[in-house]
């Protein structure tokens, strides 16, 4: 059994993640949780993150808040959270892509804010993000409660660490969707329409410059359905490449078969980037209309 410590009374994402990313790496039934600032009791501890004041490694400490704590190269200063990651995340992942990739996507987030930097600026909705240092703050005990923070806490980092287990599952599974993408594209003799027999996400395509539609088998439930889906012009936009005819948008079953022509199609978004047909001819026939 080892001692892990981290420091009491309130907590963020920062120190959630920390702990939770400790649990993946040493498991959860071997670590003794201590929330404390006890300047002893964190002497004696195997792994300490968050509280102390120290980073290093070799000693198995992962403080961020002393003067001269590290910074990425791009300016983002290391919270608890990053400090552990940049340690434990290729064994944690067994991965060095999926370890740069939570790296970025969820590391690099947490430790901003944590340190106080902005990482965007509000436009004309003037709507903010629910950001992940909101949703740890749900698992705080309510105002007026008898819940214990500690039980709490160690709520918030079962949350996490299942959260860091579904990215990396997920971002493994990307890796090998990214390869059949790619066998496809390659092996594709028209290289506008690509046909897959798996399902795969059409933003993957934004890569290349010469697919415009993505068409791919499509099973729920015991039900098979073929896709057609429009290719975005960007990885962050929803504007596509071409469109569905506009005339079919928001149209299903016999009125988008009158619509099309298409015999077998069932569905049609109104936002026109999606088809859905019960067969792959179907749906290669409606990626052919798109414009």
């Amino acid at each position: 059994m080892q001692t892990v410590v981290t420091h009491n009374g309130n907590f963020h994402p920062d120190d959630v993640f920390a702990l939770a990313t400790l649990q993946l790496h040493l498991g959860k039934e071997n670590i003794k949780v201590i929330r404390t600032r006890d300047e002893e009791i964190i002497k004696s501890a195997d792994w300490v993150v968050d509280v102390g004041e120290v980073y290093d490694v070799e000693a198995k400490r992962f403080d961020h808040h002393q003067k001269g704590s590290p910074e990425r190269d791009n300016g983002i200063p290391y919270a608890a959270f990053g400090l552990v990651w940049k340690e434990l995340g290729v064994q944690v992942c067994g991965s060095e892509e999926v370890a740069t990739f939570i790296e970025e996507k969820l590391a690099q987030p947490i430790d901003a804010g944590d340190n106080g930097v902005s990482l965007y600026s509000l436009n004309e909705y003037e709507v903010k993000p629910f950001e992940l240092f909101s949703v740890v703050h749900t698992f705080k005990p309510v105002w007026g409660s008898d819940d214990n923070v500690d039980d709490k806490f160690l709520e918030a980092v079962d949350f996490a660490r299942g959260l860091i287990e579904r990215l990396v599952a997920s971002s493994k599974a990307g890796e090998v969707m990214m390869k059949i993408i790619e066998d496809g594209y390659n092996n594709a003799e028209d290289k506008s329409i690509i046909v897959y027999e798996e399902s795969i996400n059409r933003h993957a395509l934004v890569k290349y410059e010469e697919p415009k539609l993505v068409v791919f088998k499509s099973e729920s439930s015991g039900e098979v359905r073929w896709k057609a889906e429009t290719v975005p012009v960007d990885y962050n936009t929803f504007d596509s490449r071409v469109d569905f005819p506009a005339e079919w948008g928001g149209l299903r079953d016999e009125e988008l078969v009158e619509a099309s022509g298409i015999e077998d199609a069932v569905f049609c978004h109104k936002g026109n980037f999606l088809f859905v047909a019960k067969t792959k001819e179907g749906a290669i026939a409606a990626a052919k209309m798109a414009k």
